[in-house]
């Protein structure tokens, strides 16, 4: 029997390396042998560098966000749309594959159904602009915790909207982290829906520290991951407790 190809794992310069300048961090990740990273904003960063970086360094984008606005206010769906046009045209010069969007805060006042439905919608007309631009829409379900007020924290509700939308340009985020405080069950989540996950991120509970410091079972997962065939990226997105090249080193053995 063949054995398992290894996961495919993206660092999120954001949270790691991030005393050093955002083009330093970079080639921490390629000196680290990762094929791959992401960012949140391109806000203060210059892209022509990152860019060029990204070709010299060998690394892929896995993804960035593509917009803060929120998605269930009907007065930001213009900003929402605009953002997402922009985006898809960085995300075409950095050959990145994914877009990260999130719903944003809960409307008070206004039916739970609604504003569903305009987080649905919205993503049905951006898909056409995704599509264009060959990139995937990827709806991220926030926690409560540590996000008090968001609109989507249940990833149960963020697949019925992939389905909802039916377009091969929408999928979901799925954070381990976040899904284990919002509702836990993770391997099932995960193995029932992945034909509609198109990337994943880790950060261990309590404290989003790296994988293997809390009360998650990573090895099971990164072994469940690879079994059922996962080939999207799995960002990691956590605060190290130890010195992060090492932490990264200890995530990436976890996995094998």
């Amino acid at each position: 029997m063949a054995p398992l190809p290894p996961l495919r794992f993206s660092v999120c310069v954001e949270m790691l390396f991030k005393e050093k300048p955002f083009e330093q961090r970079l080639e921490y990740v390629a000196d680290l042998g990762f094929p791959a990273f992401e960012f949140w904003s391109r806000q203060g960063k210059d892209m022509n560098i990152t860019l060029a970086l990204k070709a010299a360094l060998r690394l892929e984008v896995s993804a960035f966000v593509g917009s803060s606005a929120s998605m269930v206010d009907p007065a930001q769906r213009q900003q929402f749309l605009a953002d997402i046009t922009r985006s898809a045209s960085l995300a075409v010069d950095l050959a990145c594959a994914n877009l990260i969007v999130t719903s944003g805060p809960a409307m008070p006042g206004v039916p739970r159904d609604e504003q569903h439905w305009h987080l649905a919608d919205v993503l049905k007309e951006a898909a056409a602009t995704a599509a264009d631009a060959d990139v995937t829409l990827v709806l991220e379900p926030l926690n409560q915790f540590d996000h008090p007020g968001t609109y989507l924290s249940s990833s149960d509700e963020g697949f019925a909207i992939v389905r909802e939308v039916a377009s091969p340009h929408v999928k979901l985020c799925f954070d381990i982290y976040h899904q284990q405080i919002s509702e836990g069950n993770l391997t099932r989540r995960i193995v029932e829906n992945l034909d509609l996950i198109g990337h994943i991120h880790v950060a261990d509970v309590p404290g989003r520290h790296e994988p293997g410091t809390g009360e998650i079972n990573y090895e099971h997962l990164f072994g469940v991951l690879r079994e059922h065939g996962y080939r999207g990226y799995v960002g990691l997105e956590y605060l190290p407790l130890v010195d992060a090249a090492a932490s990264l080193r200890a995530v990436r053995a976890l996995s094998q």
